[in-house]
């Protein structure tokens, strides 16, 4: 297997449509779906199913590990892929030795600004964001020793952690590139409490990332705040979430249970 690909399991009725978007390529993968709901369906051969209750990013450290391959790739499993996508980011990644790729995210006007302030927050109802030189990844196609080497910081609690990892990449002297012939889309939306999922991708977004990466969220920074304290595999990784499990203020919203 030369991609291995991992993903956090959500969505099981989706996942006939995201395989046949992963069977559009020449290149060979292995898919493995880790989280609390189990397939509805007989899963194909190349693909495997780990049950566990423990947060998502912890969920995606575990579908992780249990992939083969010199590649990985992260994935939602509520999205579809351009035919050939996975063909032309493994073109793209092997084009040079210190790199790592990402789709474009149809629907998103540019995947090369980080925005510090939403809209709804300001008088003035515009956003604000700061430039940046690199791509931001919906999804990334990486070597697995920069993946190992990097890890997942567990104090996420559900998204955003990928993208913080791509950060840590390019800080580190690597570089992003944007697939020009890769596109990822129809992504579905939450099915859990909208509210709760809005709260977790603040918190994630603003306080873990953004603030991680930006002084006082006017410029980036070069180094990460604080070092990524990784997720780490081992005896309890499938029923004990590592770092924090829920919102810092959860103000009454209704928000998923991770054990």
């Amino acid at each position: 297997m030369e991609i291995g690909i991992y993903c956090s399991s959500i969505r099981p009725h989706l996942w006939v449509d995201l395989y046949k978007t992963l069977s559009t390529n020449n290149a060979n993968f292995n898919l493995c779906i880790s989280g609390p709901y189990p397939p509805i369906s007989t899963l194909p051969g190349n693909v495997k199913y780990i049950q566990t209750n423990v947060k998502p990013p912890q969920c995606n450290f575990i579908a992780a590990n249990n992939t083969e391959g010199d590649y990985i790739f992260n994935v939602p499993d509520d999205i579809t892929l351009n035919p050939g996508c996975l063909d032309n980011l493994l073109k793209t990644v092997r084009s040079e030795k210190n790199v790592i790729t990402t789709p474009k995210y149809k629907g998103r006007e540019s995947q090369y600004q980080l925005v510090t302030e939403l809209a709804c927050t300001r008088a003035d109802n515009t956003a604000q964001f700061i430039p940046i030189n690199f791509p931001i990844p919906v999804c990334t196609l990486m070597r697995r020793k920069d993946f190992d080497s990097i890890g997942i910081d567990k104090s996420f609690l559900a998204t955003f952690w990928d993208q913080d990892m791509s950060f840590e990449f390019v800080s580190r002297g690597g570089k992003c590139i944007l697939s020009e012939n890769s596109f990822i889309k129809d992504i579905q939306g939450p099915e859990t409490s909208t509210l709760g999922i809005l709260a977790l991708n603040n918190e994630d977004y603003f306080w873990r990332f953004v603030d991680m990466w930006t002084d006082n969220r006017k410029t980036l920074r070069t180094k990460r705040k604080v070092p990524i304290d990784p997720l780490v595999y081992n005896d309890t990784v499938l029923t004990v979430s590592q770092g924090p499990k829920t919102l810092t203020v959860s103000r009454g919203i209704p928000l998923p249970r991770w054990d």
